[in-house]
């Protein structure tokens, strides 16, 4: 089930970075980042199927695929009240970076303008990556109500996700790190398998070849990383039920 949706954040992923190449640095920022936000819209949609199947599996209630995705159909579209909101952030922290790239391209005066406001573009790649880092525990947070409640309404979402955090703060802190962690770890090892096989393998071809093996690298790093991010949204929603049964007392 979730194969497919990490197969498409591949490619996603893979068409940016060969893009990338033949950019420029403010360019390939944006080409850098934007996959992130479009990926963690796909793995909202693969979170709330693989949530829905967990549930129906602990409460031993027979599988039917068909009738899981047309369940959902209301929930997947609902989709963009989430992801909108982050990937419209980042635009203006990238837009307000071109700014400073202009600045720094004035004949002259460029280079020292340039050097006296970079602590801008270090708080504006900052504020990305906290964007980016929130949308895990968005995935974590968010997805298992998103998935479970029929009021799809952003407020209603958002509140009940800060009660959950309230109840019980250090159990609402350690509870992500658990479930990032493995993920952590195998996009590490595999990244890097994947960054020597780059150097090694792939150096001094044409763009195009080199897409089409990071899309074919792609298809293996897709499938290793399948138990790991079912593992990530069946914990969120043990987490859930736990958070909420605080909520509940």
């Amino acid at each position: 089930m979730v194969f497919p949706f990490l197969l498409t954040c591949g490619l996603i992923a893979v068409i940016c970075r060969a893009l990338s190449l033949i950019s420029g640095d403010w360019i390939g920022l944006i080409l850098a980042f934007l996959p992130i936000f479009l990926c963690a819209a796909l793995m909202f949609e693969a979170g709330i199927l693989l949530i829905r199947i967990y549930q129906r599996e602990i409460n031993q209630l027979s599988l039917d695929y068909r009738q899981i995705l047309k369940g959902a159909r209301t929930h997947l579209m609902g989709i963009a009240y989430l992801c909108i909101p982050l990937i419209f952030a980042y635009l203006i922290l990238w837009m307000i970076l071109g700014i400073f790239y202009l600045l720094k391209a004035i004949p002259l005066i460029g280079s020292l303008i340039g050097a006296v406001f970079s602590f801008g573009p270090f708080l504006l790649v900052l504020g990305s990556l906290i964007l980016s880092v929130s949308n895990l525990l968005l995935l974590f947070y968010i997805t298992p109500i998103f998935a479970l409640t029929d009021k799809l309404h952003p407020r209603v979402v958002t509140k009940s996700a800060f009660k959950q955090m309230t109840s019980s703060p250090f159990k609402a802190i350690f509870m992500p790190l658990v479930a990032i962690l493995p993920l952590l770890l195998v996009v590490g090892i595999l990244s890097l398998a994947a960054i020597v096989t780059d150097i090694m393998y792939l150096s001094n071809a044409p763009i195009f070849s080199i897409a089409l093996k990071w899309f074919f690298i792609m298809i293996p790093f897709a499938v290793i990383l399948c138990p790991v991010v079912v593992f990530f949204f069946n914990f969120s929603l043990e987490t859930h039920t736990l958070l909420q049964k605080k909520v509940s007392i």
